[in-house]
């Protein structure tokens, strides 16, 4: 009974004395980060070089019918010429089981810096295909429209823009 003993105490110990062990040569060979936490200092243009101007007024009058005029502008705040910005426009409705999606695609072959360019787009505003007796409940809103507008190069720089129109049916 007692090497039972002074083997359990004997295996203890040694289990004991290697952890601390290993404590202590992860604290000794690792070495603190030093990081410098200040924010990088700003720059003269802080945002992306690539800009979307949106009419607040414009989006305002958009109704829920088909051939509405949207224009903005697209704007190089950067340094260099952006070439081949493609410019998407995607027409969706915020009710997801309602999976017409409309896409309007052009292009603008170059912007020199800061140079910008209007851009627009005829779109199709009215309620998609199969949403008429989908909301004729007087307890159900009709669904708001999401208009994304997206301008990218094939050198990776972008901008995004996301609009969500409270067009009502009837107004």
């Amino acid at each position: 009974m007692r090497g039972i003993a002074f083997w359990v105490l004997g295996t203890a110990l040694a289990f004991a004395l290697t952890a601390i062990a290993f404590l202590l040569l992860a604290n000794l060979l690792a070495t603190p980060t030093e990081r410098n936490l200040a924010p990088p200092a700003p720059n003269e243009h802080s945002g992306p070089p690539l800009d979307l101007e949106l009419d607040a007024g414009q989006l305002a009058g958009l109704e829920p019918l088909p051939s509405q005029n949207l224009s903005f502008t697209v704007r190089n705040e950067g340094e260099k010429v952006l070439s081949d910005i493609h410019l998407t426009l995607e027409v969706s409705s915020e009710n997801t089981s309602l999976s017409e999606t409309r896409y309007y695609r052009a292009s603008i072959e170059s912007l020199d810096a800061g140079e910008f360019r209007k851009a627009a787009f005829d779109l199709d505003l009215s309620p998609p295909a199969g949403s008429e007796g989908a909301f004729a409940s007087g307890d159900l809103e009709s669904p708001q429209t999401i208009v994304e507008i997206q301008a990218a190069t094939p050198s990776g720089v972008s901008a995004v823009r996301t609009v969500i129109l409270p067009l009502q049916a009837g107004s």
